[in-house]
C-alpha cells in the first residue's frame, strides 16, 4: 500500500479522493478545526494544514473536530486501529475502558511488555500517547453515539465513560464548542425509514419505539448485496435470518442476551443496527463486532491496486469493486463452523450447524424474537464441554476434533489470546488442517492475508478464469497478491455467482 507523505496528503485533499478517508486527516492551522479528506469545505493553502495518522493524534495536538465531514464517522484509521500487533490488542483494551479503572502499567502487564515500551511503540504507531487516545475516543465515541444513535444524554456520557453528565457536558463543550444537544438529528426518524419501503408497522424487523438504532457508516464503495448473499447461504436455522437489505440474529453480552438486526442502505453507504433487548446496552463493542463482521473500514480501492492487472482477478474487481471480506459475530463459533464445513458442501454445514444450535443452544424469550425466525444463540464453549455431538450427524473423527476445540475454546485465556497463538493451538489439533486454519484465519481472526489454496471452490474459479486449478500451483501465484490474499480469496469466490 503507497505510504502517505504530506505532499499525497494534500494532493488526495485538493481531489477529496474517498479512497484516503480515514487515512489521516487534515488539521487546518487558521481555524483550529481538522478534517476528512472528503470534506465540503473550501480546501486550505498548503501552508496552512498539518497532517496526522489519526483523529484522535488531531485533539491531542489542541484541534477540534469539524462540524461538517464528522471525523468521528470516518472508517477506522490504520494509525488509530494500531498497525502493530501489541498497539492493535492495547487500542482494544483502551476502547473497552481499561484505562477507566488502572494505569498504564497495569495495560502493559496485560500485554507482556514493559511500560515504557509500550508508551514508546503507541506514539510511533497512533501518534498520540495511551492517555491522550483514551480521552479522544472517550470524545469522538460521544460525538458518534449523539448523531447516531437514539440514546440519551445521560446513557451517552455513561457508555462513553465520562462518569457523570456534567462530566460530559463540559467535556464536549470545550471540544466542539457547543452542547451536545446541538448535534442531535434524530436517528430514531431516520433509521424507522425502513418501515417505508414494503413493511407494514406489524414487521418484526422494523424498530421499535424502545429499540436502540446504531448508524454505522462503511468506507465505499461498499457492497452489501455480496454481503447478504454470502451470509444468506450460510445463515444458520434458529440463529439468523437474512432477508431483503436484512442480517439478523441473536447474541449474547455476559449474561445478557439480544437480538441485533441489520438493515443494510439501499444507498450502500452503510448499516443501521436495530438493538433489542439488555444486551443492547454493550453499543460500543457490538458496534465494533458489526464493524468486523461486514468489513466496513476496508480500504478497497487500495487493497485492489495491487491486483489490477492481473489476469484472474481484474475482471472479478471490475464487476464487483466494493467486494468485502465477511468476518464473524464470534472466534468461536467461526472455529466450530469451519470444522462443520470440511469437505461438505455450504448446505450440508449449514444444516449441521442448525442442529447443533437447536440441541445446544440457549432459547431466546418469545417477546424478543417473535416473527424473526431467530430463536437460540450459538451454544458457548463452556456449554459444549462433555457433549455427545455425534447426535447432530457427525463422524466420530469429526466430533472429536470439534471436542478438542470446544476444550480449547472453554479455556477462560482464550479470549486473550492473540490470533497467532489461537492458530498454533488449532494446528495441533487433529483433524484441522490448512484449509481449515486459513478459514479460521479468514473469516475467524480478519487476516487480511490468509488464504486457502486447496479450497475446492477457489480452484474451480481460478480454472475458470484460465488460472492454475492446483493448489499448489495457486499458492505459488498468490505470492503476488500478498499482503490481501484473503481479498483475492472473496473475488475468486464471488466467481462462482449462479453456479450449481
Amino acid at each position: 500500500m503507497e505510504q502517505l507523505n504530506n505532499d499525497i496528503c494534500y494532493q488526495a485533499l485538493k481531489t477529496r479522493d474517498r479512497r484516503f478517508d480515514g487515512r489521516f486527516y487534515t488539521a487546518v492551522l487558521t481555524t483550529g478545526i481538522f478534517c476528512r479528506p472528503i470534506c465540503p469545505a473550501v480546501t486550505p493553502k498548503r501552508a496552512n494544514v498539518e497532517f496526522y495518522p489519526s483523529a484522535e493524534a488531531a485533539i491531542a495536538h489542541g484541534f477540534r473536530p469539524c462540524l461538517r465531514c464528522r471525523p468521528e464517522a470516518a472508517p477506522g484509521s490504520p494509525a488509530s486501529a494500531g498497525v502493530h500487533a501489541t498497539v492493535a490488542r492495547a487500542v482494544r483494551l483502551i476502547d473497552q475502558g481499561v484505562l477507566e479503572t488502572g494505569s498504564i502499567a497495569d495495560l502493559a502487564d496485560r500485554l507482556g511488555v514493559g511500560d515504557r515500551h509500550l508508551r514508546r511503540i503507541f506514539k510511533e504507531h497512533t501518534g498520540v500517547t495511551p492517555q491522550e487516545h483514551a480521552k479522544a475516543r472517550r470524545l469522538l465515541r460521544a460525538r458518534q453515539l449523539i448523531v447516531d444513535s437514539n440514546l440519551t444524554m445521560i446513557e451517552i456520557a455513561d457508555i462513553a465513560g465520562f462518569g457523570s453528565l456534567r462530566r460530559f457536558n463540559d467535556a464536549m463543550k470545550q471540544a466542539y464548542g457547543q452542547a451536545p444537544t446541538a448535534f442531535r438529528r434524530g436517528i430514531k426518524l431516520k433509521s424507522s425509514q425502513a418501515r417505508s419501503d414494503d413493511r407494514g408497522d406489524d414487521d418484526p424487523f422494523a424498530p421499535r419505539n424502545d429499540d436502540l438504532i446504531l448508524r454505522l457508516r462503511a468506507r465505499q464503495p461498499f457492497d452489501a448485496e455480496y454481503l447478504l448473499a454470502f451470509f444468506r447461504a450460510r445463515a444458520i436455522p434458529g440463529l439468523e435470518a437474512v432477508r431483503d437489505r436484512i442480517y439478523a440474529r441473536g447474541f449474547a453480552m455476559g449474561d445478557q442476551v439480544g437480538l441485533m438486526i441489520c438493515h443494510f442502505s439501499p444507498d450502500q453507504s452503510g448499516v443501521d443496527v436495530i438493538l433489542r433487548g439488555p444486551a443492547r446496552e454493550a453499543v460500543l463493542e457490538i458496534g465494533a463486532r458489526v464493524r468486523r463482521l461486514f468489513d466496513l473500514d476496508a480500504d478497497v480501492p487500495s487493497i485492489t491496486a495491487q491486483f489490477a492487472e492481473d489476469m484472474l482477478l481484474a475482471p472479478l474487481i471490475e464487476k464487483r469493486p466494493g467486494l468485502r471480506v465477511p468476518g464473524c459475530w464470534d472466534r468461536f463459533e467461526l472455529a466450530m463452523r469451519a470444522v462443520l464445513g470440511q469437505q461438505v458442501s455450504v448446505a450440508a454445514a449449514r444444516t449441521l450447524a442448525g442442529r447443533l444450535v437447536a440441541r445446544f443452544g440457549a432459547e431466546l424469550p418469545g417477546d424478543l424474537v417473535a416473527g424473526t425466525g431467530v430463536t437460540h444463540l450459538f451454544p458457548d464453549a463452556p456449554q459444549l464441554v462433555g457433549q455427545e455431538l455425534i447426535s447432530i450427524g457427525l463422524t466420530t473423527r469429526r466430533a472429536l476434533t470439534l471436542a478438542d476445540v470446544i476444550e480449547l475454546f472453554a479455556d477462560r485465556a482464550s479470549d486473550q489470546k492473540s490470533g497467532e497463538t489461537l492458530i498454533a493451538d488449532l494446528t495441533g489439533i487433529k483433524g484441522i488442517g490448512p484449509w481449515t486454519l486459513n478459514y479460521f484465519g479468514l473469516r475467524g481472526l480478519g487476516d487480511p492475508d490468509a488464504f486457502p489454496a486447496a479450497d475446492l471452490g477457489i480452484l474451480k474459479a481460478s480454472a475458470m478464469g484460465g488460472g492454475p486449478d492446483k493448489a499448489k500451483a495457486l499458492d505459488a501465484l498468490s505470492e503476488s497478491w500478498r499482503p490481501w490474499r484473503a481479498y483475492a480469496a472473496q473475488y475468486l469466490w464471488s466467481a462462482l455467482e449462479g453456479e450449481g
